[in-house]
């Protein structure tokens, strides 16, 4: 997926500012498509170049203008096109899994440690997950379209599902460990 493409989506439902946009990613697919402010400016520039976009400029007295951002009908075509068209898989390197591949070279307290931090980072992402859908909860959307609400935390419960599942992973790999039971557990489950 591309940046622009996101941008175009959001774009899609309501004209925002590259402000708001960036709130917009913050609050709904940072966990899987983070974006920063630059990356956000820089792409709506490209956007704007492209014809994708138009600019409204609202005056403001008391602070800096507010740029406001809204699709065109190129942008909307563009959209439509690469949300109909498969997308390649994409590269699934993993450094953790070299990491545990390689892993008969050290001991087994240094491989732990390994494998308890990225049990950590897991489930850290699990409670973003799960602070997201409470906010979601909390909060009415902004996307009037149910259908298309729905999607929106598809996506999120997606992220949750597989890190869930890589989270019980990474438990039994550690109990195993611990226990040095080298025993393989594909299909067993």
């Amino acid at each position: 997926m591309s940046l622009k493409h996101a941008i175009l989506g959001f774009l899609s439902f309501v004209p925002l500012s590259g402000y708001d946009l960036k709130k917009a990613f913050d609050n709904s697919v940072q966990h899987f498509w983070p974006a920063n402010q630059s990356q956000i400016y820089r792409t709506l520039a490209e956007l704007e170049t492209q014809g994708m976009v138009t600019k409204e400029v609202i005056e403001r007295e008391e602070r800096l203008d507010m740029k406001v951002y809204h699709i065109t009908e190129a942008g909307r075509t563009e959209l439509h096109a690469w949300l109909t068209t498969p997308q390649p898989e994409r590269d699934d390197r993993e450094p953790f899994l070299i990491q545990v591949y390689f892993g008969g070279q050290i001991s087994d307290d240094e491989l732990l440690n390994v494998i308890r931090h990225k049990l950590k980072e897991t489930e850290e992402r699990l409670a973003v997950y799960e602070a997201v859908h409470e906010m979601i909860q909390n909060s009415p959307p902004k996307i009037q379209n149910p259908r298309a609400v729905f999607l929106s935390i598809l996506t999120l419960e997606a992220g949750y599902v597989n890190n869930q599942s890589i989270a019980a992973w990474l438990r039994s790999a550690i109990e195993r460990i611990e226990n040095k039971n080298y025993t393989i557990q594909i299909g067993d489950q």
